[in-house]
């Protein structure tokens, strides 16, 4: 049965609210001015990405510091929306847990970003060395499969495992399940893209960042109004 503790829904709409704000609008702030420099898009030549790092490693690690609350904040929306949608889909359990698998596969990527590529990149600007190079190149490869590909396409899936028991929630508004699949859908679309051609995925992937917020913001406005089914 959906919760309808009041604290529990409280805390839902916090997390509802936070999660919009953190994941559409601080996390592209971060990742494009605190970490843009050393974006890859941004910065093709991977020596001046690495110098880049090793001179503004504070910085650096400071934006993926800030990238665990983006992970936290967007895998506990599912959580924070899910458990209030009827039951009769089962679904809405697997796409909790499976953003769970997310966001660990996610720090992973975190954790490559924030503590190996520093000291990779200050090692590669001490001494130049076409072995170190490949290490690095390896290194952020693997950090971009986990965070950005890996990740986020389950975090995709798991927001279209909601979509069926989000219809099937009497009182949960029709325009939010579309706005839903519209987000979910093309993030799922941009993913695809992101692994045959990266290239072209910038533009699908910001309007499903875009498209976020909105589907939250209003999953916790259902929820303030008092609409779960009960």
């Amino acid at each position: 049965m959906p919760s309808n503790n009041t604290h529990a829904v409280r805390l839902d709409i916090v997390g509802l609210l936070l999660a919009g704000l953190i994941n559409t609008f601080l996390a592209l702030f971060v990742a494009g001015i605190l970490l843009g420099p050393a974006a890859i898009a941004r910065q093709p030549d991977m020596l001046l990405r690495a110098s880049w790092i090793a001179e503004n490693t504070l910085v650096w690690q400071a934006g993926w510091l800030f990238w665990f609350s983006v992970t936290l904040s967007f895998s506990w929306s599912y959580f924070a929306l899910g458990r209030h949608l009827t039951p009769a889909q089962p679904w809405h359990s697997l796409a909790i847990g499976l953003a769970v698998v997310a966001a660990a596969v996610d720090i992973v990527g975190v954790l490559v970003y924030l503590t190996v590529l520093p000291e990779l990149a200050r090692a590669l600007t001490l001494t130049p060395d076409p072995t170190l190079e490949v290490v690095f190149r390896a290194a952020e490869s693997l950090a971009n499969a986990l965070t950005n590909v890996a990740a986020f396409g389950l975090y995709s899936v798991a927001g279209l495992l909601l979509l069926p028991a989000c219809f099937a929630t009497p009182n949960y508004p029709c325009w939010l399940v579309w706005l839903g699949a519209a987000e979910w859908g093309i993030a799922t679309f941009a993913t695809a893209l992101l692994v045959v051609v990266p290239d072209v995925a910038t533009i699908p992937l910001l309007i499903s960042f875009g498209l976020y917020a909105p589907w939250v913001w209003g999953s916790a406005w259902w929820l303030w109004k008092g609409k779960p089914a009960s």
